[in-house]
């Protein structure tokens, strides 16, 4: 009885551990990847590495917000393992 109300307690901080390292990990990995991305469009290489270093920037702080204003824990999850699986696949398939 006493270890499921301690878990009661713990749990919402268990909650916002989970979404910052979704936060940290999530935007910096998807951020990579679209940095990759660019690479794999017909543009120059220079121009690639320049844009997508801004593109990367912007998506990363749209990640972040997207994670903390989706209400439900597993599909922030979710949207994240999409997207990192569909620009995975993209730079795969390109590079």
């Amino acid at each position: 009885m006493i270890h499921s109300s301690r878990l009661l307690i713990y749990k919402p901080y268990l909650r916002l551990a989970s979404r910052i390292i979704l936060a940290i990990v999530g935007s910096y990995g998807i951020a990579t990847l679209t940095a990759l991305a660019f690479l794999g469009l017909p543009i120059d290489r220079v121009s690639a590495i320049y844009w997508g270093q801004i593109a990367s920037v912007i998506i990363c702080a749209a990640i972040i917000i997207l994670i903390f204003s989706v209400q439900r824990l597993w599909l922030a999850w979710a949207i994240i393992a999409a997207i990192a699986s569909i620009l995975g696949l993209f730079c795969y398939l390109t590079i």
